[in-house]
C-alpha cells in the first residue's frame, strides 16, 4: 500500500487530541428536576431496561476516532497495489472526413468511435495507463501513458474529427513505438475503414453496409453572351438514385437552375447547368438530397478576380531581349528607357534592369540582370566578374523546394552556355536558386530586404545563347508570374491540402479565416506562405499592406476519397509478436472510505441525539 498525499496523515494527530477532550470534559450534566424522589424510584427501572447506557460516551468516542482515521485516510488517499491487474491502452483514432457520417442514425462515426473509447477505459482496471493518437494529416498523439481515467476522458472529449484524409502510417508509427517498448501494448484501432489484415491491433470498424451518401465535385463555370454554363461531376456512391442537382449564384437562396439525373450505384455523371448572368463572384453546385454525410453536397467555386495589374518599366540598350518575350507573355504596359534616362521613376509595378545597377532599388518587385556593383537592400554582394576560356553549360537546380518546382515547371535546363559570369556573395538565405555554375548561383528569386520579390540574373545576355533557347520564353513566363503573382493561384482546393499563398510588395501580414471563424496567421517573411486546409467550406485571405486590405476567398471541398462510405484497405499491422502479459494495478479505496465515513459520522450523530435528548 502507498499514499498518493501522505501528508494527509498528519490529521492522524486528531485522534489523541480526541481522547484528551474525551477525559477532561465534564461528564456531569446540570438538570433541574421537581424532586429527587420519582427519579431515583425510576433508576431501578431505567438501569433494567437500558444496560448499555453508560457506554454511551464510549461508543461516541471510538466513533470520532474513527472519524478522525477515515477523513486523513481520504486526504492522504492510499493506493493498493493488485497484481496483473492493468493493461495499457493505445487508441488510434480515425480523424478523417468519412467519420462525420451519421449511417442513418443521429450520432456519427467519430461520436461511436469516441464511446467507445470512454468504455475501455471506464471499464479497465486501476493504474492502466493509456494513450491517444489521433489519425489524419496531422497525426500524433495527443496524451502517452496517461493513468488518470478522468484526464484522459476529457482530453478525449475535446478531440475534434477534421474534414481531410487520413495518415494512418504517421499513426501506426507512433503506436508502432509504444509497442516496441511493450509488447502487451493493448491498441484499438477505431476507424470506418475495413483492412484485410490487422496484426496486433484490435480494429474496431465503425462502417455499415447501408450507408447513403451523394457528393458532387469539380465545378467549372465559363460566361459566354451574359449566360454561366457550369459542368459539375456528382457520384451516388452505394445505391442507384435520381439526384437533384441545383446552381445558386452570389450565394443567393434561391436556385438559378436545378437539374434531375439518374445516377448508378458507384458511379459518376455530369450535369451542365446554366443561368444568365453578366458576371459573378461565385456559384455553387448542390445535391438536394439529404443522405448521411452533408459536407460533400456542396462545392463552391469563386471568381478569381487578378490584382496583379501591372506595369513594366524595362531600363536596357538592347531591351529587345524582352520586348518580344514581354509583348507574348502579358497585357501589362510595358516602358522603356536608356540607363541614363532613369532617375527614380515610380509608379510600376516590375522593374527589369539590364547591364544597369540603380543606386537604390525601387519598391516593387525587380529583375537585376548582369548587375556591375552592389546595390543596398538587395540582398546580395557582388565579387567580381569572371571570364570563361571556353563556354559552359549553366546547370538547372534539382531543388525539390516548392517554389523552385514552380518556376522550373517545364523548363528542360540543357545545352544553354554562358562565356562569363557574376560572382556573388553573401546571399540572403531567402533565395532560391534556378540554375548555376560550378555552385555559383546564376539565376536565382526570393525577397530582397525591403520585403519585394526579385529576380537576378548573374550573366549577360549578349554573351549567352539563353535568349535563343527554348526555355527562355517558358522561364521569363514563370518569372512573371513569381514576381507579380495572383494572391492565390486558384480558388478550388480539398481539405487537407496546403494553399501556397503569395506575398507581394509591401505585405504587413497575411490572415486566413476558417470556415468555423478561426483566425491564422500566414508567414508572410517569405515570399510564398503556406496555408493549411483543415476544414470544409469557406477560407477568407486577408492581405493587409500600407495602403489597403484587401480579402480573396477560396473553397476547401471534402476529398473525393473520404466521400466514400465503405473502403478496403490493405494491412495495418504492428510489427513483432504480442505478448498478453498484465502489469500490476492500483486500488483506490476512496469511495469506500467516504462511504465508511459517513455512516460512521451517521451513528456517532445518532449516539449524540440519544445521550443529548435521552431517546430512551
Amino acid at each position: 500500500m502507498s499514499f498518493i498525499y501522505p501528508l494527509g496523515l498528519l490529521g492522524l494527530i486528531g485522534v489523541p487530541i480526541v481522547i484528551l477532550i474525551y477525559i477532561l470534559k465534564n461528564k456531569y450534566n446540570e438538570q433541574t428536576v421537581p424532586s429527587t424522589y420519582l427519579w431515583i424510584l425510576s433508576e431501578k427501572f431505567f438501569k433494567r431496561r437500558n444496560p448499555l447506557s453508560g457506554l454511551t460516551g464510549i461508543i461516541s468516542l471510538i466513533l470520532q476516532i474513527l472519524t478522525v482515521i477515515f477523513v486523513s485516510l481520504a486526504i492522504a488517499r492510499p493506493v493498493f497495489v493488485v497484481p496483473e491487474s492493468a493493461n495499457e491502452y493505445c487508441f488510434i483514432l480515425d480523424c478523417s472526413g468519412s467519420m462525420q457520417m451519421t449511417d442513418n442514425g443521429d450520432k456519427t462515426r467519430f461520436e461511436l468511435a469516441k464511446e467507445k473509447i470512454t468504455s475501455v477505459i471506464n471499464e479497465a482496471g486501476g493504474g492502466s495507463s493509456y494513450t491517444l493518437v489521433t489519425a489524419n494529416a496531422e497525426s500524433g498523439a495527443v496524451y502517452e501513458r496517461l493513468t488518470d481515467k478522468k484526464l484522459a476522458l476529457e482530453l478525449l472529449s475535446s478531440v475534434e474529427c477534421s474534414d481531410g484524409m487520413i495518415e494512418e502510417g504517421d499513426a501506426l508509427a507512433v503506436a508502432q513505438k509504444y509497442y516496441d517498448e511493450n509488447r502487451s501494448f493493448v491498441t484499438y484501432f477505431l476507424t470506418d475503414k475495413a483492412y484485410s489484415e490487422h496484426n496486433g491491433i484490435e480494429l474496431v470498424n465503425f462502417a455499415r453496409d447501408d450507408a447513403v451518401n451523394y457528393s458532387v465535385t469539380d465545378a467549372r463555370g465559363t460566361l459566354f453572351g451574359g449566360l454561366l454554363n457550369v459542368t459539375a461531376s456528382v457520384t451516388s456512391h452505394t445505391t442507384d438514385a435520381t439526384l437533384t442537382a441545383e446552381l445558386y449564384i452570389n450565394g443567393s437562396d434561391k436556385p438559378a437552375d436545378s437539374l434531375e439525373i439518374a445516377v448508378s450505384a458507384g458511379q459518376t455523371a455530369e450535369v451542365e447547368l446554366s443561368a444568365a448572368a453578366e458576371s459573378y463572384d461565385s456559384f455553387s453546385v448542390v445535391i438536394a438530397n439529404p443522405d448521411d454525410l452533408s459536407a460533400d453536397n456542396r462545392v463552391v467555386s469563386y471568381n478569381q478576380k487578378s490584382e496583379s495589374s501591372y506595369d513594366i518599366l524595362v531600363v536596357s540598350e538592347t531591351p529587345f531581349f524582352f520586348e518580344a518575350a514581354l509583348d507574348v507573355l502579358t497585357d501589362s504596359k510595358v516602358d522603356v528607357i536608356e540607363p541614363d534616362e532613369y532617375n527614380g521613376q515610380v509608379g510600376y509595378g516590375l522593374y527589369i534592369f539590364h547591364t544597369f545597377t540603380p543606386e537604390e532599388l525601387p519598391d516593387a518587385a525587380v529583375w537585376l540582370i548582369n548587375s556591375s556593383k552592389s546595390v543596398p537592400d538587395s540582398g546580395f554582394g557582388i565579387r567580381g566578374v569572371v571570364e570563361l576560356d571556353e563556354p559552359a553549360a549553366i546547370v538547372k537546380s534539382n531543388s525539390t523546394a516548392s517554389a523552385a518546382r514552380k518556376m522550373l515547371e517545364g523548363i528542360d535546363g540543357k545545352n544553354i552556355f554562358i562565356s562569363e559570369y557574376v560572382k556573388y556573395s553573401g546571399m540572403y538565405a531567402k533565395f532560391t536558386t534556378l540554375f548555376s555554375y560550378e555552385s555559383n548561383p546564376l539565376i536565382f528569386a526570393g525577397t530582397n530586404a525591403m520585403g519585394n520579390r526579385e529576380v537576378v540574373v548573374g550573366f549577360d545576355l549578349h554573351k549567352a545563347d539563353f535568349s535563343l533557347s527554348v526555355d527562355y520564353v517558358p522561364l521569363i513566363g514563370s518569372l512573371l508570374a513569381y514576381s507579380c503573382p495572383d494572391v492565390l493561384d486558384r480558388t478550388s482546393y480539398s481539405s487537407g491540402e496546403d494553399v501556397n499563398v503569395n506575398v507581394t510588395a509591401n505585405v504587413i501580414n497575411v490572415k486566413a479565416i476558417s470556415p468555423d471563424g478561426e483566425e491564422i496567421y500566414v508567414d508572410s517573411s517569405t515570399d510564398i506562405g503556406v496555408l493549411h486546409l483543415d476544414k470544409v467550406g469557406t477560407y477568407t485571405v486577408r492581405v493587409t499592406t500600407h495602403d489597403a486590405v484587401k480579402e480573396y476567398k477560396l473553397y476547401s471541398a471534402t476529398p473525393e476519397e473520404e466521400s466514400v462510405p465503405t473502403s478496403e484497405e490493405s494491412a495495418y499491422s504492428l510489427v513483432g509478436e504480442q505478448e498478453f502479459l498484465k502489469t500490476d494495478g492500483e486500488y483506490d479505496p476512496l469511495v469506500i472510505l467516504f462511504v465508511c465515513l459517513a455512516l460512521v459520522f451517521c451513528a456517532d450523530w445518532m449516539v449524540y441525539c440519544y445521550e443529548k435528548y435521552q431517546l430512551r
